[in-house]
This record gives structure tokens, C-alpha cells and sequence, in this order.
């Protein structure tokens, strides 16, 4: 009843006038309708049973006041405390015996509203059970006392129908706001994911790609004045470099984009030429595994990314096994504290593949970025 309370409180402010005049409210002023049509029985019995017109008078007075505490009480109660709640609906029951002297045994049917009520104050359970409980039994009493006349004997039973029909329906509302309360949790997730999932591979795709142009652009620039044929095709290079970063940032960004080990491999002996680093890279990767192939194709661009950016290295070797990838340079080692934005992504997509990623310094100096799934 929690998620249910907490809407009821949200809705409901300070105000006598805002409680009643709220959303929640007007959907039960609507259901009091059937509530309050069999009770038109009662003022029948009132006019047409023997006495004074003051007493029927007094009485059918004291039934619109009953009526409408019954439709003005829940709104009013709403935002209260569970104990507010629980002494509002005792003091209503008990104010129910003022109509006795005046429709004697057949209060038993005013009683049924007491029971309507408890369904939809969201009570917890046990007081909800106690108070229908002491309604019934306090129509099986007055019932007894008119000697289980026959428009008396069947209101328990009504009553208990009522209080089964209607808990099941106030259980219903609270299962379906819990299931549009987890249906909004889980559209949010899943947009938090895909923020990071889009964050992950803007990071893989531009990273790469933009470190290789900012390499390639120096080594033009230097190359103008002494190589001009060279520094065009390095020009050429960029260029097609920039159309490649763009056609992939458009694929992610559409979530369609498909790594490929062995494109990825001839990027990085490209990459790694630009900036003057020695490359020691296998010749394919048919020897991996296929289920691996797309998690070591990120690994490795994200791998030769950082020899490029931060190992300051002049050698990089990248060792390709059926279920393991590793890349090392003889460079500073470990860049900060191994966990930038590009290694917390590779990790991720390792996890979702069954592998993981370890960082290290390597035993003659560098940096040896590892990928792994099961034994190596």
C-alpha cells in the first residue's frame, strides 16, 4: 500500500477544499454511487415504517449526514496518518448508532458503507480486518436482537461480499500502479543505458579515429615543405579517416555498427606507422573466436588508441589467441589509474560477453592492456 499512499499524499495538499476537490477524489465520489443506490432501501423502510413524520423526518436527516461523511471522509483522511485513518472510520461506525432509535435493526445496512470505506482508505491489512470483523458481527448482534428477521439476516453476508469484492479490486489498483510505477523504472533504465551505451561507443569510434587524424596531421604538416607528395597522401589519409569516423558515428549513433577484427587490424599497423611506433601485429584473426571477434576489434582499437595518445612507446605488439587479446608497448606503463572513460567501456562490453579486461605494467616496462574468456 505503500506506492498507493504515497500518490494519495502527493495529490492530496493541507487544504479541506484541495482534498476534496482532487483527482483521486472525484474517482470516488463516482464509485459512491453504487455504494449509495441500494440505500435508497433504507429511506423507503424510513417513511413507510410506523411512527411520527418528526421522528422520519429526524431520521432521513440523519441519513444524509451519514451519506455524506461516507462520500466527503476517505479524501479528507487520504493524506493522514494510517492511525487517523483507522480512528476516523471507528468514529464513523459509532456515529451510526445514533440513527438507532430511529431505524432500529435495519442500521444494519448503513453499516455495509463502513466496510466500502475501509476497502479504499489503503489501510494495512490487520486493522482492515479487525474493523470488518466488527461490523459483522455488530449486524449478526443486531440481527439477533430482531430475531433474524428477514430483512436483517442476509446483511453479514452482504457485507462480507462486499468486503471481499472490494479488497480485490483495491488490490487490483494497487498491483496495476506497481506495474505502471516499474513500466516507468524500466523506460528509464533502459534510457540511462542507452545514454551509456551511446557515450561508450562515441568514445570507441571518435577516439580512435581523431587521435589517428591529429597524428596523421602533424606528420603532414612536417612533411609539406620536405615531402609534398608524401604529405598529400597523408592529406588523402585524413580525409578518408574523417569519412570513416563520420560513416561510424552515424552507425552507433544508430545503433547498427558491426566491428571488424581484421579492418580493425590493418587501422592499427596504419595508426601506428602514422606516429612513428614499430608494430609487431598478427597477419588475421581467423583464429579467434567468433563470438569474440567484435568485443577484440574494440579492445584493440581502444588498445592502440592509448600506445598512440599517452605510452610515448616506440614499439607495440598485439598478441591474438581463440580467446584472448593482448596489446603492450615498451612505453611509460599504466596511463593515470587505468580506469579512463575508454577502459570502463571496454570492460562493459567485456562483462556482456563472458570476458574481462585487465590492465598492468608490463615485466620490462609499458603498458599491456589484456582481454580474456576463460583459459588462456
Amino acid at each position: 500500500m505503500t506506492i498507493v499512499s504515497t500518490v494519495l499524499r502527493q495529490q492530496s495538499s493541507t487544504g479541506i477544499r484541495a482534498r476534496l476537490l482532487n483527482r483521486g477524489a472525484y474517482r470516488w465520489y463516482l464509485g459512491t454511487i453504487f455504494g449509495l443506490a441500494y440505500q435508497t432501501f433504507e429511506l423507503v423502510y424510513t417513511w413507510t415504517s410506523p411512527g411520527t413524520t418528526a421522528t422520519k423526518v429526524i431520521a432521513t436527516l440523519l441519513l444524509v449526514v451519514i451519506y455524506l461523511g461516507y462520500i466527503a471522509l476517505p479524501p479528507l483522511l487520504w493524506p493522514q496518518s494510517v492511525r487517523a485513518r483507522v480512528i476516523g472510520l471507528i468514529v464513523y461506525w459509532a456515529a451510526g448508532f445514533v440513527l438507532l432509535p430511529f431505524v432500529g435493526i435495519y442500521l444494519v445496512w448503513v453499516w455495509t458503507l463502513v466496510v466500502a470505506m475501509v476497502a479504499f482508505m489503503w489501510l494495512p491489512l490487520l486493522p482492515s480486518v479487525i474493523i470488518c470483523v466488527g461490523v459483522v458481527a455488530s449486524q449478526v448482534v443486531l440481527s439477533a436482537i430482531g430475531h433474524f428477521d428477514s430483512g436483517t439476516v442476509f446483511a453479514p453476508f452482504v457485507t462480507v461480499s462486499i468486503a471481499v469484492s472490494l479488497f480485490a479490486i483495491t488490490r487490483q489498483i494497487v498491483a496495476n500502479r506497481e506495474l505502471r510505477d516499474a513500466h516507468v523504472t524500466i523506460a528509464s533504465l533502459a534510457a540511462a543505458e542507452e545514454r551509456a551505451r551511446l557515450a561508450r561507443d562515441l568514445h570507441d569510434v571518435l577516439g580512435h579515429s581523431l587521435t589517428v587524424v591529429a597524428v596523421k596531421s602533424e606528420l603532414a604538416g612536417r612533411l609539406v615543405e620536405r615531402d609534398p607528395r608524401r604529405a598529400i597522401a597523408e592529406i588523402a589519409d585524413i580525409e578518408g579517416l574523417a569519412r570513416t569516423a563520420l560513416a561510424d558515428l552515424r552507425a552507433a549513433v544508430s545503433s547498427y555498427r558491426d566491428m571488424n577484427l581484421d579492418a580493425e587490424l590493418t587501422a592499427a599497423q596504419t595508426a601506428l606507422d602514422a606516429a612513428g611506433i614499430r608494430s609487431h601485429l598478427p597477419h588475421d584473426a581467423s583464429a579467434v573466436d567468433p563470438d569474440l571477434r567484435s568485443l577484440f576489434g574494440w579492445v584493440l582499437r581502444e588498445g592502440v588508441t592509448n600506445v598512440i595518445r599517452h605510452s610515448k612507446a616506440t614499439e607495440c605488439w598485439v598478441e591474438l589467441k581463440p580467446h584472448s587479446l593482448s596489446v603492450r608497448d615498451d612505453g611509460h606503463g599504466v596511463p593515470g589509474d587505468g580506469n579512463g572513460n575508454g577502459l570502463a567501456g571496454l570492460r562493459e562490453r567485456a562483462i556482456e560477453a563472458g570476458a574481462k579486461v585487465t590492465v598492468a605494467n608490463g615485466d620490462g616496462g609499458g603498458f599491456v592492456l589484456t582481454v580474456a574468456r576463460g583459459s588462456r
